[in-house]
Protein backbone atom coordinates (compact mmCIF):
# COMPACT_ATOMS: atom_id res chain seq x y z
CA UNK A 1 0.00 0.00 0.00
CA UNK A 2 3.03 2.27 -0.38
CA UNK A 3 4.31 1.72 3.18
CA UNK A 4 7.82 0.38 3.56
CA UNK A 5 8.84 -2.77 5.38
CA UNK A 6 12.30 -2.69 7.10
CA UNK A 7 13.90 -3.14 3.70
CA UNK A 8 17.38 -2.02 4.80
CA UNK A 9 17.47 -4.83 7.40
CA UNK A 10 16.23 -7.32 4.82
CA UNK A 11 18.90 -6.16 2.40
CA UNK A 12 21.51 -6.78 5.11
CA UNK A 13 20.23 -10.34 5.65
CA UNK A 14 20.35 -11.00 1.90
CA UNK A 15 23.91 -9.66 1.66
CA UNK A 16 25.01 -11.75 4.62
CA UNK A 17 23.57 -14.93 3.12
CA UNK A 18 24.59 -14.03 -0.45
CA UNK A 19 21.10 -14.24 -1.87
CA UNK A 20 19.41 -11.84 -4.27
CA UNK A 21 16.79 -9.36 -3.16
CA UNK A 22 13.81 -8.84 -5.46
CA UNK A 23 11.93 -5.75 -4.32
CA UNK A 24 8.19 -5.70 -5.06
CA UNK A 25 7.23 -2.04 -5.41
CA UNK A 26 3.84 -2.48 -7.12
CA UNK A 27 2.27 0.00 -4.67
CA UNK A 28 5.34 2.11 -3.96
CA UNK A 29 6.05 4.07 -7.12
CA UNK A 30 6.86 7.31 -5.26
CA UNK A 31 7.60 6.11 -1.72
CA UNK A 32 10.93 6.41 0.07
CA UNK A 33 12.48 4.75 3.13
CA UNK A 34 14.95 6.76 5.21
CA UNK A 35 15.16 9.24 2.35
CA UNK A 36 16.03 6.59 -0.24
CA UNK A 37 13.54 5.59 -2.97
CA UNK A 38 11.90 2.21 -2.58
CA UNK A 39 13.04 0.13 -5.50
CA UNK A 40 16.67 1.20 -5.08
CA UNK A 41 17.41 -1.44 -2.41
CA UNK A 42 16.80 -4.63 -4.39
CA UNK A 43 19.08 -6.28 -6.91
CA UNK A 44 15.97 -6.17 -9.07
CA UNK A 45 12.82 -4.13 -8.45
CA UNK A 46 9.42 -4.06 -10.14
CA UNK A 47 6.76 -1.33 -10.25
CA UNK A 48 3.16 -1.27 -11.44
CA UNK A 49 2.14 2.02 -13.03
CA UNK A 50 -1.59 1.28 -13.20
CA UNK A 51 -1.99 1.40 -9.43
CA UNK A 52 -0.69 4.96 -9.10
CA UNK A 53 -1.25 6.67 -12.45
CA UNK A 54 -4.19 6.86 -14.90
CA UNK A 55 -2.47 4.86 -17.64
CA UNK A 56 -3.94 1.96 -19.66
CA UNK A 57 -0.81 -0.19 -19.31
CA UNK A 58 2.81 -0.18 -18.24
CA UNK A 59 5.23 -1.40 -15.62
CA UNK A 60 8.86 -0.85 -14.69
CA UNK A 61 11.70 -3.30 -14.23
CA UNK A 62 14.63 -1.68 -12.42
CA UNK A 63 17.97 -3.50 -12.32
CA UNK A 64 20.34 -2.19 -9.64
CA UNK A 65 22.86 -5.04 -9.72
CA UNK A 66 25.42 -4.69 -12.51
CA UNK A 67 25.84 -8.48 -12.56
CA UNK A 68 22.26 -8.92 -13.70
CA UNK A 69 21.84 -8.79 -17.46
CA UNK A 70 18.52 -8.46 -19.25
CA UNK A 71 17.94 -7.71 -22.91
CA UNK A 72 14.44 -6.61 -23.80
CA UNK A 73 13.20 -5.49 -27.21
CA UNK A 74 9.58 -4.61 -26.49
CA UNK A 75 6.72 -4.57 -28.94
CA UNK A 76 3.92 -2.03 -28.78
CA UNK A 77 0.89 -3.29 -26.85
CA UNK A 78 -2.21 -4.18 -28.85
CA UNK A 79 -3.76 -0.89 -29.98
CA UNK A 80 -7.34 -1.93 -29.30
CA UNK A 81 -6.52 -3.12 -25.78
CA UNK A 82 -4.79 0.20 -25.06
CA UNK A 83 -7.70 2.22 -26.46
CA UNK A 84 -10.36 0.19 -24.66
CA UNK A 85 -8.82 0.59 -21.23
CA UNK A 86 -8.09 4.25 -21.87
CA UNK A 87 -11.80 4.68 -22.62
CA UNK A 88 -12.64 2.85 -19.40
CA UNK A 89 -10.37 5.20 -17.44
CA UNK A 90 -12.10 8.23 -18.98
CA UNK A 91 -15.51 6.80 -18.12
CA UNK A 92 -14.46 6.40 -14.48
CA UNK A 93 -12.68 9.72 -14.19
CA UNK A 94 -13.20 11.99 -11.19
CA UNK A 95 -16.14 14.35 -11.65
CA UNK A 96 -15.43 18.00 -10.87
CA UNK A 97 -17.62 20.16 -8.65
CA UNK A 98 -17.62 23.53 -10.43
CA UNK A 99 -19.27 23.12 -13.85
CA UNK A 100 -22.13 20.60 -13.98
CA UNK A 101 -23.03 21.37 -17.60
CA UNK A 102 -19.47 20.67 -18.75
CA UNK A 103 -19.27 17.54 -16.59
CA UNK A 104 -22.54 16.17 -17.97
CA UNK A 105 -21.36 16.80 -21.54
CA UNK A 106 -18.06 15.04 -20.85
CA UNK A 107 -19.87 12.13 -19.21
CA UNK A 108 -22.01 11.70 -22.31
CA UNK A 109 -18.98 11.94 -24.57
CA UNK A 110 -16.80 9.49 -22.64
CA UNK A 111 -19.76 7.17 -22.03
CA UNK A 112 -20.43 7.09 -25.76
CA UNK A 113 -16.80 6.33 -26.55
CA UNK A 114 -16.76 3.51 -24.00
CA UNK A 115 -20.04 2.07 -25.31
CA UNK A 116 -18.64 2.09 -28.86
CA UNK A 117 -15.45 0.37 -27.71
CA UNK A 118 -17.48 -2.21 -25.76
CA UNK A 119 -19.54 -3.00 -28.87
CA UNK A 120 -16.36 -3.39 -30.90
CA UNK A 121 -14.97 -5.62 -28.16
CA UNK A 122 -17.95 -7.98 -28.47
CA UNK A 123 -17.44 -8.18 -32.23
CA UNK A 124 -13.75 -8.92 -31.75
CA UNK A 125 -14.64 -11.62 -29.22
CA UNK A 126 -16.69 -13.40 -31.89
CA UNK A 127 -13.96 -12.91 -34.50
CA UNK A 128 -11.35 -14.29 -32.12
CA UNK A 129 -13.45 -17.34 -31.27
CA UNK A 130 -13.90 -18.45 -34.88
CA UNK A 131 -11.01 -16.97 -36.86
CA UNK A 132 -8.11 -15.98 -34.63
CA UNK A 133 -7.97 -17.87 -31.28
CA UNK A 134 -4.55 -16.36 -30.51
CA UNK A 135 -5.71 -12.76 -30.91
CA UNK A 136 -4.98 -10.46 -27.98
CA UNK A 137 -7.84 -8.00 -28.45
CA UNK A 138 -9.43 -8.80 -25.09
CA UNK A 139 -6.40 -9.06 -22.81
CA UNK A 140 -6.67 -7.22 -19.50
CA UNK A 141 -3.40 -5.45 -18.63
CA UNK A 142 -3.95 -6.31 -14.95
CA UNK A 143 -5.02 -9.94 -15.45
CA UNK A 144 -4.43 -12.41 -12.61
CA UNK A 145 -3.34 -14.98 -15.19
CA UNK A 146 0.14 -15.11 -16.68
CA UNK A 147 -0.01 -14.80 -20.46
CA UNK A 148 3.32 -15.77 -21.97
CA UNK A 149 3.10 -13.69 -25.13
CA UNK A 150 2.59 -10.48 -23.13
CA UNK A 151 6.22 -10.67 -22.05
CA UNK A 152 6.99 -9.09 -25.41
CA UNK A 153 4.82 -6.06 -24.78
CA UNK A 154 6.34 -2.80 -23.69
CA UNK A 155 4.52 0.36 -22.64
CA UNK A 156 2.17 2.15 -25.02
CA UNK A 157 2.87 5.59 -26.45
CA UNK A 158 -0.29 6.84 -24.76
CA UNK A 159 0.99 5.77 -21.34
CA UNK A 160 4.33 7.43 -22.06
CA UNK A 161 2.64 10.74 -22.90
CA UNK A 162 0.59 10.62 -19.69
CA UNK A 163 3.71 9.88 -17.63
CA UNK A 164 5.70 12.67 -19.26
CA UNK A 165 2.99 15.19 -18.36
CA UNK A 166 2.69 14.04 -14.74
CA UNK A 167 4.05 16.16 -11.90
CA UNK A 168 5.15 13.35 -9.57
CA UNK A 169 5.95 15.60 -6.64
CA UNK A 170 2.46 17.07 -6.80
CA UNK A 171 0.96 13.57 -7.01
CA UNK A 172 2.74 12.56 -3.82
CA UNK A 173 1.78 15.73 -1.93
CA UNK A 174 -1.93 15.39 -2.81
CA UNK A 175 -2.07 11.68 -2.00
CA UNK A 176 -0.49 12.28 1.40
CA UNK A 177 -2.88 15.16 2.20
CA UNK A 178 -5.92 13.12 1.19
CA UNK A 179 -4.72 10.12 3.19
CA UNK A 180 -4.21 12.22 6.33
CA UNK A 181 -7.62 13.85 5.86
CA UNK A 182 -9.34 10.43 5.82
CA UNK A 183 -7.10 9.09 8.60
CA UNK A 184 -8.06 11.95 10.92
CA UNK A 185 -11.72 11.18 10.34
CA UNK A 186 -11.37 7.48 11.17
CA UNK A 187 -9.18 8.12 14.20
CA UNK A 188 -11.96 10.29 15.62
CA UNK A 189 -14.94 8.01 15.00
CA UNK A 190 -13.43 4.54 15.53
CA UNK A 191 -14.86 2.83 12.46
CA UNK A 192 -13.37 -0.59 11.66
CA UNK A 193 -9.68 -1.29 12.28
CA UNK A 194 -6.93 0.90 10.87
CA UNK A 195 -3.80 -0.94 9.64
CA UNK A 196 -1.91 2.37 9.93
CA UNK A 197 -2.50 5.03 12.58
CA UNK A 198 -0.04 7.52 11.12
CA UNK A 199 1.57 8.45 7.82
CA UNK A 200 5.38 8.16 8.05
CA UNK A 201 7.60 10.57 6.12
CA UNK A 202 8.32 9.51 2.55
CA UNK A 203 5.28 7.25 2.14
CA UNK A 204 3.11 7.79 -0.93
CA UNK A 205 0.02 5.67 -0.14
CA UNK A 206 -1.85 3.92 -2.94
CA UNK A 207 -5.19 4.25 -1.09
CA UNK A 208 -6.56 4.63 2.45
CA UNK A 209 -7.06 1.17 4.02
CA UNK A 210 -9.54 0.16 6.68
CA UNK A 211 -10.41 -3.36 7.89
CA UNK A 212 -14.15 -4.07 7.97
CA UNK A 213 -15.47 -6.51 10.60
CA UNK A 214 -16.64 -9.25 8.23
CA UNK A 215 -16.42 -10.13 4.53
CA UNK A 216 -20.15 -9.79 3.81
CA UNK A 217 -20.24 -6.26 5.20
CA UNK A 218 -17.15 -5.30 3.21
CA UNK A 219 -18.66 -6.60 -0.03
CA UNK A 220 -22.03 -4.93 0.63
CA UNK A 221 -20.32 -1.61 1.31
CA UNK A 222 -18.37 -1.91 -1.94
CA UNK A 223 -21.59 -2.36 -3.94
CA UNK A 224 -23.41 0.46 -2.14
CA UNK A 225 -20.58 2.96 -2.56
CA UNK A 226 -20.14 2.03 -6.23
CA UNK A 227 -23.84 2.69 -6.83
CA UNK A 228 -23.25 6.18 -5.37
CA UNK A 229 -20.35 6.89 -7.71
CA UNK A 230 -17.59 6.14 -5.20
CA UNK A 231 -15.33 3.40 -6.57
CA UNK A 232 -13.48 1.71 -3.71
CA UNK A 233 -11.04 -1.21 -3.56
CA UNK A 234 -12.07 -4.56 -2.05
CA UNK A 235 -8.48 -5.71 -1.49
CA UNK A 236 -7.78 -8.25 -4.28
CA UNK A 237 -10.83 -10.26 -3.34
CA UNK A 238 -10.16 -12.97 -5.93
CA UNK A 239 -8.12 -15.99 -4.91
CA UNK A 240 -5.56 -17.15 -7.46
CA UNK A 241 -5.93 -20.85 -8.14
CA UNK A 242 -2.20 -21.57 -7.93
CA UNK A 243 -1.82 -20.38 -4.32
CA UNK A 244 -2.29 -22.75 -1.36
CA UNK A 245 -4.38 -20.28 0.62
CA UNK A 246 -4.69 -22.47 3.73
CA UNK A 247 -0.99 -21.81 4.31
CA UNK A 248 -1.55 -18.02 4.43
CA UNK A 249 -4.40 -17.23 6.88
CA UNK A 250 -3.25 -13.63 7.40
CA UNK A 251 -3.44 -12.97 3.67
CA UNK A 252 -6.90 -14.56 3.50
CA UNK A 253 -8.08 -12.40 6.40
CA UNK A 254 -6.95 -9.22 4.63
CA UNK A 255 -8.31 -10.27 1.22
CA UNK A 256 -11.74 -10.76 2.78
CA UNK A 257 -11.86 -7.67 5.01
CA UNK A 258 -9.48 -4.95 3.85
CA UNK A 259 -11.23 -2.03 2.18
CA UNK A 260 -9.41 0.70 0.27
CA UNK A 261 -10.84 4.20 -0.05
CA UNK A 262 -9.64 6.42 -2.90
CA UNK A 263 -7.17 9.22 -2.20
CA UNK A 264 -5.75 9.72 -5.68
CA UNK A 265 -4.41 12.97 -7.01
CA UNK A 266 -7.61 14.09 -8.80
CA UNK A 267 -9.53 14.26 -5.51
CA UNK A 268 -10.10 17.44 -3.53
CA UNK A 269 -11.12 17.65 0.14
CA UNK A 270 -14.64 18.22 -1.19
CA UNK A 271 -14.50 14.83 -2.87
CA UNK A 272 -13.09 13.26 0.30
CA UNK A 273 -15.99 14.74 2.32
CA UNK A 274 -18.40 13.08 -0.12
CA UNK A 275 -16.53 9.76 0.26
CA UNK A 276 -16.77 10.03 4.06
CA UNK A 277 -20.49 10.86 3.88
CA UNK A 278 -21.28 7.86 1.65
CA UNK A 279 -19.00 5.58 3.66
CA UNK A 280 -20.75 6.46 6.92
CA UNK A 281 -24.17 5.86 5.40
CA UNK A 282 -23.11 2.50 3.99
CA UNK A 283 -21.37 1.46 7.21
CA UNK A 284 -24.50 2.11 9.27
CA UNK A 285 -26.88 0.48 6.79
CA UNK A 286 -25.24 -2.99 6.55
Amino acid sequence: MGFSIPVDQIKGICAERKISLIEDCAHALLSTHNGKPLGSYGDVSTFSLLKSLPVPNGGILLINNSNVEYNHYPKNPNLFVTSFYAAELLRRRTVGNNNPIKENALNLLYGGVYLSMSSARLMLAGFRKYFNPQGLYLVKPDSYLFIEVLREWGISDLSKRIINKTNFEEVKIIRRKNFEYLLNHFLKNGRGTLPFNELPPGVCPVFSPIIIENPKKRDSMYRILKSKGVVTHPWWERFHQEVLWNDFPDAVYLKQRLFGLPIHQDLTFGHIDRIIEEFEKAYKSV
